[in-house]
Protein backbone atom coordinates (compact mmCIF):
# COMPACT_ATOMS: atom_id res chain seq x y z
CA UNK A 1 0.00 0.00 0.00
CA UNK A 2 3.17 1.99 1.26
CA UNK A 3 4.57 1.43 -2.43
CA UNK A 4 1.11 2.96 -4.21
CA UNK A 5 0.85 5.87 -2.23
CA UNK A 6 3.91 7.33 -3.20
CA UNK A 7 4.11 6.37 -6.95
CA UNK A 8 6.71 4.25 -8.67
CA UNK A 9 9.53 6.70 -8.43
CA UNK A 10 9.84 5.65 -4.92
CA UNK A 11 9.15 2.18 -5.26
CA UNK A 12 12.49 0.42 -5.09
CA UNK A 13 13.78 2.87 -1.89
CA UNK A 14 10.27 1.73 0.12
CA UNK A 15 11.23 -1.80 -1.09
CA UNK A 16 13.90 -1.07 1.73
CA UNK A 17 10.91 -1.80 4.48
CA UNK A 18 10.60 -5.71 5.39
CA UNK A 19 8.98 -7.32 8.07
CA UNK A 20 9.31 -10.17 9.98
CA UNK A 21 6.68 -13.16 9.94
CA UNK A 22 7.92 -13.57 13.49
CA UNK A 23 6.64 -10.42 14.41
CA UNK A 24 3.23 -10.32 12.99
CA UNK A 25 2.30 -14.10 14.03
CA UNK A 26 -0.88 -13.94 11.27
CA UNK A 27 -0.09 -18.09 10.31
CA UNK A 28 -0.47 -19.33 6.79
CA UNK A 29 -3.69 -18.78 6.51
CA UNK A 30 -4.46 -15.37 6.87
CA UNK A 31 -5.88 -12.84 9.11
CA UNK A 32 -9.52 -13.03 8.72
CA UNK A 33 -9.51 -17.05 7.68
CA UNK A 34 -11.83 -18.85 10.24
CA UNK A 35 -9.72 -21.87 12.13
CA UNK A 36 -10.66 -23.66 15.34
CA UNK A 37 -11.17 -22.28 18.78
CA UNK A 38 -12.68 -18.75 19.35
CA UNK A 39 -12.17 -17.18 15.94
CA UNK A 40 -13.08 -13.19 17.33
CA UNK A 41 -11.12 -13.41 19.77
CA UNK A 42 -7.99 -14.50 17.87
CA UNK A 43 -9.04 -11.95 15.39
CA UNK A 44 -8.49 -9.48 17.58
CA UNK A 45 -5.38 -10.15 18.89
CA UNK A 46 -4.16 -10.47 15.58
CA UNK A 47 -5.91 -7.53 14.80
CA UNK A 48 -3.86 -5.45 17.78
CA UNK A 49 -0.31 -7.22 16.63
CA UNK A 50 -0.92 -5.64 12.93
CA UNK A 51 -1.87 -2.13 13.87
CA UNK A 52 1.41 -2.24 16.66
CA UNK A 53 3.53 -3.26 13.88
CA UNK A 54 2.02 -0.68 11.54
CA UNK A 55 2.74 2.02 14.29
CA UNK A 56 6.67 0.26 14.55
CA UNK A 57 6.65 1.17 10.63
CA UNK A 58 5.18 4.31 10.19
CA UNK A 59 7.35 6.14 13.58
CA UNK A 60 10.57 4.19 12.19
CA UNK A 61 10.51 5.35 8.38
CA UNK A 62 8.54 8.66 8.83
CA UNK A 63 11.47 10.99 8.20
CA UNK A 64 12.50 9.04 5.42
CA UNK A 65 9.37 8.59 3.79
CA UNK A 66 8.79 12.56 4.14
CA UNK A 67 12.19 13.00 3.08
CA UNK A 68 11.64 11.15 0.46
CA UNK A 69 8.27 13.20 -0.57
CA UNK A 70 10.23 16.17 -0.01
CA UNK A 71 13.74 15.79 -2.31
CA UNK A 72 11.76 13.76 -5.58
CA UNK A 73 10.54 16.18 -8.14
CA UNK A 74 6.76 14.27 -9.24
CA UNK A 75 7.00 13.82 -12.72
CA UNK A 76 3.59 14.22 -13.75
CA UNK A 77 2.91 17.27 -11.58
CA UNK A 78 1.07 20.29 -13.06
CA UNK A 79 4.68 22.37 -14.08
CA UNK A 80 5.66 19.21 -16.55
CA UNK A 81 5.68 20.26 -20.30
CA UNK A 82 7.33 17.41 -22.00
CA UNK A 83 9.25 14.65 -20.54
CA UNK A 84 11.44 12.90 -23.37
CA UNK A 85 14.49 10.41 -21.79
CA UNK A 86 14.53 7.83 -25.43
CA UNK A 87 13.58 5.02 -23.58
CA UNK A 88 12.92 3.04 -26.42
CA UNK A 89 15.67 1.35 -28.77
CA UNK A 90 18.79 2.34 -29.96
CA UNK A 91 19.03 3.10 -33.99
CA UNK A 92 15.40 4.23 -34.27
CA UNK A 93 14.25 7.09 -35.81
CA UNK A 94 12.86 10.37 -33.43
CA UNK A 95 10.13 10.07 -35.26
CA UNK A 96 8.45 6.83 -34.77
CA UNK A 97 8.39 8.56 -31.08
CA UNK A 98 6.70 11.63 -31.24
CA UNK A 99 9.13 13.38 -33.00
CA UNK A 100 7.83 15.66 -36.33
CA UNK A 101 9.81 16.98 -39.30
CA UNK A 102 9.26 20.38 -39.86
CA UNK A 103 12.55 20.97 -42.23
CA UNK A 104 14.20 18.42 -44.46
CA UNK A 105 12.18 15.39 -43.07
CA UNK A 106 13.38 13.48 -46.03
CA UNK A 107 17.42 13.65 -45.21
CA UNK A 108 19.52 11.44 -42.26
CA UNK A 109 16.13 11.41 -39.99
CA UNK A 110 16.90 11.89 -36.66
CA UNK A 111 18.12 8.77 -34.53
CA UNK A 112 18.99 7.19 -31.04
CA UNK A 113 22.48 6.37 -29.64
CA UNK A 114 23.10 3.28 -28.04
CA UNK A 115 23.90 4.45 -24.40
CA UNK A 116 21.87 7.35 -22.14
CA UNK A 117 23.60 10.49 -20.41
CA UNK A 118 24.43 10.59 -16.85
CA UNK A 119 25.33 12.63 -14.17
CA UNK A 120 25.92 10.21 -11.27
CA UNK A 121 26.34 12.72 -8.94
CA UNK A 122 23.86 15.22 -9.60
CA UNK A 123 20.25 13.77 -8.91
CA UNK A 124 18.87 15.26 -12.36
CA UNK A 125 15.62 13.35 -13.17
CA UNK A 126 16.14 12.36 -16.58
CA UNK A 127 19.73 10.47 -15.31
CA UNK A 128 20.21 6.73 -17.08
CA UNK A 129 16.97 6.74 -19.25
CA UNK A 130 16.73 4.82 -21.92
CA UNK A 131 19.56 5.70 -24.75
CA UNK A 132 20.17 9.11 -25.90
CA UNK A 133 19.86 11.30 -29.32
CA UNK A 134 22.15 11.65 -31.96
CA UNK A 135 22.25 15.36 -33.63
CA UNK A 136 25.41 14.50 -35.69
CA UNK A 137 24.49 15.43 -39.42
CA UNK A 138 23.02 17.60 -41.65
CA UNK A 139 19.25 16.54 -42.68
CA UNK A 140 16.29 16.61 -40.99
CA UNK A 141 15.08 19.18 -38.27
CA UNK A 142 12.73 17.40 -35.94
CA UNK A 143 10.39 19.19 -33.01
CA UNK A 144 8.26 17.87 -29.93
CA UNK A 145 5.13 19.49 -28.80
CA UNK A 146 4.44 20.23 -25.03
CA UNK A 147 1.43 18.97 -23.02
CA UNK A 148 0.02 22.46 -23.17
CA UNK A 149 0.67 25.77 -24.90
CA UNK A 150 2.22 28.74 -22.46
CA UNK A 151 2.15 33.12 -23.11
CA UNK A 152 2.92 33.33 -19.41
CA UNK A 153 5.63 32.78 -16.64
CA UNK A 154 8.74 31.03 -17.32
CA UNK A 155 9.27 28.09 -19.24
CA UNK A 156 12.38 26.00 -18.40
CA UNK A 157 13.71 23.72 -20.62
CA UNK A 158 16.10 21.34 -19.01
CA UNK A 159 18.58 18.47 -21.09
CA UNK A 160 21.72 16.35 -21.00
CA UNK A 161 24.53 17.04 -23.33
CA UNK A 162 27.64 15.87 -24.53
CA UNK A 163 29.72 16.65 -27.61
CA UNK A 164 30.32 13.28 -29.06
CA UNK A 165 33.95 14.45 -30.17
CA UNK A 166 35.88 17.56 -31.10
CA UNK A 167 34.33 20.86 -32.04
CA UNK A 168 35.29 21.61 -35.18
CA UNK A 169 34.88 25.40 -36.48
CA UNK A 170 32.26 24.04 -39.03
CA UNK A 171 30.99 22.01 -36.45
CA UNK A 172 29.10 24.96 -34.51
CA UNK A 173 25.88 25.97 -35.14
CA UNK A 174 22.36 26.09 -32.82
CA UNK A 175 20.71 22.94 -32.23
CA UNK A 176 18.35 23.51 -30.10
CA UNK A 177 15.60 26.20 -29.49
CA UNK A 178 11.78 26.43 -28.61
CA UNK A 179 9.37 26.40 -31.10
CA UNK A 180 6.00 28.44 -32.08
CA UNK A 181 3.58 26.36 -34.37
CA UNK A 182 3.14 28.78 -37.90
CA UNK A 183 -0.52 28.02 -36.78
CA UNK A 184 -0.55 28.53 -33.01
CA UNK A 185 -4.72 27.99 -32.58
CA UNK A 186 -4.88 25.10 -35.05
CA UNK A 187 -0.92 23.37 -34.84
CA UNK A 188 0.58 21.26 -37.60
CA UNK A 189 3.10 19.85 -36.34
CA UNK A 190 5.09 19.78 -39.69
CA UNK A 191 5.09 23.76 -40.21
CA UNK A 192 6.63 25.51 -37.41
CA UNK A 193 7.24 29.54 -37.19
CA UNK A 194 10.81 30.55 -38.13
CA UNK A 195 11.24 32.58 -35.57
CA UNK A 196 12.94 30.58 -33.27
CA UNK A 197 13.89 31.61 -29.55
CA UNK A 198 16.00 30.95 -26.76
CA UNK A 199 18.82 29.09 -30.03
CA UNK A 200 21.41 27.16 -27.70
CA UNK A 201 24.17 26.59 -29.92
CA UNK A 202 27.53 24.72 -29.75
CA UNK A 203 31.02 26.39 -30.57
CA UNK A 204 34.59 25.44 -30.70
CA UNK A 205 36.72 25.91 -27.61
CA UNK A 206 40.12 26.92 -26.77
CA UNK A 207 41.44 23.63 -27.78
CA UNK A 208 40.71 20.20 -29.53
CA UNK A 209 39.30 18.72 -25.93
CA UNK A 210 37.02 22.00 -25.04
CA UNK A 211 34.01 23.07 -26.53
CA UNK A 212 31.62 26.05 -25.37
CA UNK A 213 27.62 26.66 -25.33
CA UNK A 214 25.85 29.51 -26.68
CA UNK A 215 22.81 31.71 -26.25
CA UNK A 216 20.92 33.92 -28.52
CA UNK A 217 17.72 35.22 -28.07
CA UNK A 218 16.58 34.52 -31.65
CA UNK A 219 19.90 35.52 -34.04
CA UNK A 220 21.40 32.77 -36.07
CA UNK A 221 25.16 33.92 -36.08
CA UNK A 222 27.19 31.92 -33.48
CA UNK A 223 28.21 33.91 -30.25
CA UNK A 224 31.32 34.34 -29.67
CA UNK A 225 31.82 37.22 -25.98
CA UNK A 226 32.56 34.56 -23.96
CA UNK A 227 30.72 34.97 -20.12
CA UNK A 228 28.20 36.64 -22.10
CA UNK A 229 26.90 34.90 -24.52
CA UNK A 230 29.15 31.86 -24.73
CA UNK A 231 29.95 30.18 -21.91
CA UNK A 232 33.66 29.00 -20.82
CA UNK A 233 35.41 25.86 -21.97
CA UNK A 234 33.90 22.62 -21.23
CA UNK A 235 35.31 19.31 -21.51
CA UNK A 236 34.44 17.24 -24.17
CA UNK A 237 34.58 14.06 -22.79
CA UNK A 238 31.80 14.86 -19.79
CA UNK A 239 27.91 15.39 -19.75
CA UNK A 240 26.56 18.54 -18.72
CA UNK A 241 23.19 19.36 -17.92
CA UNK A 242 21.87 22.59 -19.35
CA UNK A 243 18.49 24.33 -18.76
CA UNK A 244 17.42 26.91 -21.10
CA UNK A 245 14.95 29.39 -19.86
CA UNK A 246 12.46 31.83 -21.43
CA UNK A 247 10.56 34.11 -19.59
CA UNK A 248 7.55 36.47 -20.78
CA UNK A 249 7.19 39.54 -19.59
CA UNK A 250 4.34 42.12 -19.55
CA UNK A 251 4.95 44.36 -22.76
CA UNK A 252 5.96 44.14 -26.48
CA UNK A 253 9.44 42.94 -27.28
CA UNK A 254 11.34 42.84 -23.78
CA UNK A 255 11.07 38.61 -23.24
CA UNK A 256 14.21 37.71 -21.94
CA UNK A 257 16.17 34.32 -22.20
CA UNK A 258 19.18 32.41 -19.99
CA UNK A 259 21.04 29.78 -20.13
CA UNK A 260 22.27 27.70 -16.84
CA UNK A 261 25.04 25.09 -17.42
CA UNK A 262 25.27 22.54 -14.40
CA UNK A 263 28.52 20.22 -13.85
CA UNK A 264 28.03 16.79 -12.34
CA UNK A 265 27.97 17.21 -8.67
CA UNK A 266 26.29 20.45 -8.76
CA UNK A 267 23.27 21.14 -6.49
CA UNK A 268 19.82 21.75 -8.31
CA UNK A 269 17.38 21.64 -5.96
CA UNK A 270 16.52 25.72 -6.26
CA UNK A 271 17.19 27.99 -9.02
CA UNK A 272 20.21 29.46 -8.93
CA UNK A 273 19.99 33.53 -8.75
CA UNK A 274 22.57 34.21 -11.51
CA UNK A 275 22.13 32.12 -14.82
CA UNK A 276 25.46 30.83 -16.74
CA UNK A 277 24.47 33.13 -19.32
CA UNK A 278 21.93 36.18 -19.61
CA UNK A 279 18.96 37.14 -18.77
CA UNK A 280 18.91 38.97 -22.24
CA UNK A 281 16.85 39.75 -25.13
CA UNK A 282 16.91 39.76 -29.16
CA UNK A 283 16.66 41.74 -31.83
CA UNK A 284 12.73 40.11 -32.82
CA UNK A 285 9.83 40.40 -31.41
CA UNK A 286 8.29 38.05 -28.87
CA UNK A 287 7.17 34.94 -29.08
CA UNK A 288 3.18 35.04 -28.52
CA UNK A 289 3.28 31.57 -26.86
CA UNK A 290 5.65 28.54 -26.70
CA UNK A 291 3.93 25.05 -27.69
CA UNK A 292 7.54 22.77 -28.62
CA UNK A 293 11.07 22.02 -28.40
CA UNK A 294 13.22 21.44 -31.81
CA UNK A 295 16.59 19.79 -32.35
CA UNK A 296 18.08 21.04 -35.30
CA UNK A 297 20.77 19.33 -37.57
CA UNK A 298 22.63 21.50 -39.80
CA UNK A 299 26.03 20.29 -40.95
CA UNK A 300 27.58 16.81 -41.11
CA UNK A 301 30.15 18.39 -39.06
CA UNK A 302 28.39 18.46 -36.27
CA UNK A 303 28.45 15.56 -33.19
CA UNK A 304 26.20 16.49 -30.21
CA UNK A 305 24.47 13.75 -28.01
CA UNK A 306 21.23 14.79 -26.06
CA UNK A 307 19.47 13.18 -23.59
CA UNK A 308 16.75 13.54 -21.21
CA UNK A 309 14.54 16.39 -22.02
CA UNK A 310 12.11 17.95 -19.56
CA UNK A 311 10.43 21.16 -19.90
CA UNK A 312 8.39 22.80 -17.31
CA UNK A 313 6.97 25.81 -16.07
CA UNK A 314 8.88 25.79 -12.82
CA UNK A 315 12.12 24.62 -11.68
CA UNK A 316 11.70 21.32 -10.36
CA UNK A 317 14.33 18.95 -11.62
CA UNK A 318 15.79 17.18 -8.86
CA UNK A 319 14.86 13.70 -8.23
CA UNK A 320 17.34 12.03 -5.57
CA UNK A 321 16.12 8.43 -6.14
CA UNK A 322 17.87 8.66 -9.73
CA UNK A 323 21.44 9.74 -8.74
CA UNK A 324 23.31 6.62 -9.64
CA UNK A 325 22.22 3.30 -10.76
CA UNK A 326 25.37 1.91 -8.59
CA UNK A 327 24.83 4.03 -5.18
CA UNK A 328 21.10 3.50 -3.70
CA UNK A 329 19.51 5.98 -1.66
CA UNK A 330 20.78 6.52 2.10
CA UNK A 331 24.07 4.53 1.65
CA UNK A 332 26.63 7.69 2.90
CA UNK A 333 27.94 7.42 6.49
CA UNK A 334 28.01 10.73 7.29
CA UNK A 335 27.95 12.42 10.98
CA UNK A 336 25.71 15.58 11.74
CA UNK A 337 26.96 17.34 15.16
CA UNK A 338 26.30 18.65 17.09
CA UNK A 339 22.45 17.62 16.89
CA UNK A 340 20.52 19.40 18.25
CA UNK A 341 22.61 22.29 16.95
CA UNK A 342 23.05 24.77 19.74
CA UNK A 343 26.34 26.25 18.60
CA UNK A 344 24.82 27.89 15.34
CA UNK A 345 27.47 25.58 13.41
CA UNK A 346 26.49 21.97 11.82
CA UNK A 347 29.28 19.97 11.65
CA UNK A 348 29.78 16.87 9.12
CA UNK A 349 32.33 13.59 9.55
CA UNK A 350 32.40 11.58 6.12
CA UNK A 351 34.82 8.65 5.56
CA UNK A 352 36.57 10.36 2.42
CA UNK A 353 37.42 14.11 2.10
CA UNK A 354 35.45 14.91 -0.75
CA UNK A 355 32.68 17.94 -1.44
CA UNK A 356 29.07 17.44 0.57
CA UNK A 357 26.28 19.26 -0.93
CA UNK A 358 24.08 20.22 1.81
CA UNK A 359 20.17 21.13 1.40
CA UNK A 360 18.44 21.58 4.42
CA UNK A 361 14.38 21.40 4.63
CA UNK A 362 11.83 22.71 7.11
CA UNK A 363 8.74 21.18 8.00
CA UNK A 364 6.57 22.63 4.77
CA UNK A 365 9.21 21.05 2.39
CA UNK A 366 10.78 24.54 1.89
CA UNK A 367 14.55 24.88 1.21
CA UNK A 368 15.80 27.22 3.56
CA UNK A 369 19.78 26.50 2.85
CA UNK A 370 21.89 24.31 0.00
CA UNK A 371 25.61 24.81 0.21
CA UNK A 372 28.68 22.96 -0.40
CA UNK A 373 30.98 22.12 2.16
CA UNK A 374 33.84 19.75 3.26
CA UNK A 375 33.53 20.15 7.13
CA UNK A 376 30.60 22.76 8.32
CA UNK A 377 27.91 24.83 7.68
CA UNK A 378 26.45 28.06 9.19
CA UNK A 379 22.91 27.76 10.24
CA UNK A 380 22.68 30.84 13.20
CA UNK A 381 20.16 32.63 10.81
CA UNK A 382 17.99 29.44 10.75
CA UNK A 383 14.79 29.34 13.43
CA UNK A 384 14.88 26.69 15.88
CA UNK A 385 13.10 23.97 14.63
CA UNK A 386 13.00 20.15 13.13
CA UNK A 387 14.64 20.19 9.60
CA UNK A 388 15.82 17.40 7.30
CA UNK A 389 18.80 17.77 5.97
CA UNK A 390 19.88 15.52 2.40
CA UNK A 391 23.56 14.88 2.09
CA UNK A 392 24.60 14.19 -1.37
CA UNK A 393 28.50 13.36 -1.61
CA UNK A 394 30.32 11.16 -4.85
CA UNK A 395 26.35 9.51 -5.85
CA UNK A 396 26.06 8.31 -2.36
CA UNK A 397 23.19 10.27 -0.27
CA UNK A 398 22.06 10.56 3.31
CA UNK A 399 18.74 11.87 4.81
CA UNK A 400 18.54 12.71 8.61
CA UNK A 401 16.67 14.87 10.95
CA UNK A 402 18.37 17.90 12.17
CA UNK A 403 17.25 20.20 15.31
CA UNK A 404 18.24 23.60 15.56
CA UNK A 405 17.96 25.06 18.81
Amino acid sequence: MIQNILGGRFRNSCMAIRYSTDQLDFGRRGLFEEKSGDVSAKNDIRLKQFFSFLKTIIMRYSYSIIAMLLASSMAFSQGLLLEENFDYAAGVPLRDHGWTPHSAGGTNPLQTGTTPLSLPNTPYVGNGIGVSALVNNTGSDENKPFLSSVDTGSVYAAFLVKAGGEVTSSGTGFFFHLVTYSDPANPDFTSISTAFRARTFITTGSDAGSFRLGLNFNAAAVPSNVGVDVTSDLDTAETYLVVVKYTFISGPDNDEVSLFVFENGDPISTEPATPTLGPYGGTAGDAPILQAVALRQYNSEQNIIVDGINVRTDWDFEDLSNISATSPLSSLEVSVYPNPATTGVLHFKAPIAAPLTVTLRDVTGKIVLEEQTQQSINVSHLNAGVYLATILQNGRLSTQKVVIQ
